[in-house]
């Protein structure tokens, strides 16, 4: 079971960044400055409920999240208190790295599983994949992120159990996705990027195919 003091070792195990190179400054300039991640009015942290009980004792760079629109308190309703909470920090501006949440830290990424239950690699969360730079870019993850991320959810994992079923249903709704889109699975290993199956999800060989240069976000 979670409990608060577990985020301790966890935030402290897991303070990689993505890239070798600071994302948001890549993104930034297309809103206003703020990178679309750190700005509530594109995409909301959610916070495990223990995880939320450390972040009010050791800092006060969060408040929880207050819906301003119907979209907005749909989203907060949609969720029970029990499983999460929506928060918000004070601005990219005053971020403090060792309290960032754990939303925070593995944007836009999340853990891939084959149907055996094996934690293959990383795929994208792509609420924004439009706007987010790192979003199809296969080779911009760090090795070191994408071991620090597998330990992360290892380690999770076996603190909170469910936790495996979720992202398995996840995977297996990407596999999906990408299925209908006729795009390749293409999922982030320690060994580089590498295409998955679409039926059972296992790994069929190394990506090849170079990043896209263009960037250009819809907003």
């Amino acid at each position: 079971m979670l409990k608060p003091d577990d985020f301790v070792s966890l935030y402290r195990d897991f303070q990689s960044a993505p890239a070798r190179f600071d994302c948001g400054k890549k993104c930034s300039p297309f809103n206003g400055g703020v990178p679309f991640c750190c700005d509530t009015g594109w995409v909301v942290p959610i916070a495990y409920v223990p995880e939320w009980k450390l972040l009010q004792k050791r800092s006060r760079l969060w408040h929880e999240f207050r819906p301003r629109t119907q979209d907005e308190l749909k989203m907060v309703d949609d969720v029970e208190p029990k499983d999460g909470i929506f928060i918000e920090c004070r601005g990219a501006e005053h971020c403090e790295r060792h309290n960032r949440s754990v939303s925070c830290r593995v944007f836009p990424y999340e853990p891939y599983f084959d149907t055996g239950g094996n934690m293959l690699g990383l795929v994208y969360n792509r609420v924004m994949e439009d706007k987010c730079y790192l979003v199809d870019r296969h080779r911009v993850a760090t090795r070191d992120f994408i071991a620090s991320f597998l330990r992360f959810f290892e380690r999770l994992i076996e603190k909170l159990p469910s936790e495996k079923d979720l992202y398995m249903e996840q995977s297996r709704n990407y596999r999906r996705l990408m299925s209908r889109r006729k795009k390749p699975v293409v999922v982030l290993t320690l060994k580089g990027p590498y295409r998955a199956a679409y039926r059972g999800g296992r790994l069929l060989g190394p990506w090849t195919r170079p990043d896209p240069r263009r960037y250009r976000p819809k907003v």
